[in-house]
């Protein structure tokens, strides 16, 4: 599994100018709206998504069948693409994070408690991690091309739901009927102990599924 990681992580490094364009509309974002909510989920998406697109280079000249080759199970190399998402969500939580430490010494006026930071930090590496649990095993059975086009459905029916939850009122009724509050009363040890299962069970269903559906 180490030759996997060199070769993801040597492949991300190419890309290290669209992590800092997604860095930097994160961070724009921030600043206009003078809110890091949508930070820490932006910064996730993001990262999630570079984090997919090695399956597609994987893909790429038919390199399943040279990766395959080698003694690599299918099981394992999904394991570790589901891994790597995993290390960029928290990736992106810990830049989320200094971003906001950047904005309470720079903003006078800003301030942000330490519950709503938890909060954030585990909806960010819940949201993450069904958006990678998902596009893992859509890229692995329809391919590049194909799972292009099924993000773009999947990105905006994600955005199109924020939407309507907004305009319909559903966000006003989720907290006027106490549950977004039940859940910032919860302790840092609860809600990190929830997300580590919510998290666990996503991905485990993910690389079943992913493992199946693998083409050579």
């Amino acid at each position: 599994m180490k030759g996997l990681w060199v070769k993801d992580l040597l492949m991300l490094k190419k890309q290290w100018k669209l992590f800092a364009l997604f860095m930097l509309i994160t961070v724009f974002n921030g600043y206009v709206n003078q809110s890091v909510d949508f930070v820490f989920l932006l910064m996730s998406f993001f990262f999630v998504t570079i984090a997919t697109t090695t399956i597609l280079y994987d893909q790429e000249n038919q390199g399943y069948i040279y990766l395959f080759a080698l003694p690599i199970k299918k099981m394992k190399y999904v394991i570790q693409k589901e891994l790597l998402i995993i290390v960029l969500i928290v990736t992106s939580i810990i830049m989320s994070l200094l971003f906001v430490g950047v904005m309470v010494l720079s903003q006078d006026n800003f301030t942000i408690s330490g519950e709503k930071l938890i909060l954030l930090s585990s909806v960010a590496l819940l949201f993450g991690c069904l958006t990678g649990s998902i596009l893992t095993p859509l890229y692995l059975k329809f391919g590049s091309e194909q799972a292009r086009l099924v993000v773009l459905i999947l990105m905006g029916t994600i955005f199109g739901g924020g939407f309507l939850a907004q305009k319909t009122g559903f966000i006003s009724w989720l907290t006027s009927n106490g549950f977004l509050d039940t859940i910032s009363t919860m302790s840092a040890i609860q809600l990190a102990g929830v997300s580590v299962v919510i998290v666990a069970v996503f991905t485990s269903v993910s690389a079943v599924i992913s493992e199946r559906v693998i083409k050579i």
